[in-house]
């Protein structure tokens, strides 16, 4: 008969072969746009790199952010 430790590890065990299900048949990252989608300003390619699937150029970002 299994005792509570044994349990626990079955769960523990069937968790992680979930989250690795899943993680493995996630989309990856959006490519970042080279320019903005709301002004078409060129986004610099180093907020590219820095900020994968960015769609938005560093004023329009700034604007968006006060709004809220």
């Amino acid at each position: 008969m299994p005792d509570e430790i044994d349990r626990d590890q079955e769960f523990n065990e069937q968790r992680l072969e979930e989250m690795i299900e899943q993680s493995r048949f996630k989309p990856g990252p959006t490519p970042s746009l080279s320019h903005c989608r709301l002004c078409g300003e060129a986004i610099p390619l180093q907020r590219q790199k820095i900020l994968p699937g960015v769609t938005t150029c560093i004023d329009c970002q700034n604007l968006m952010e006060k709004k809220r």
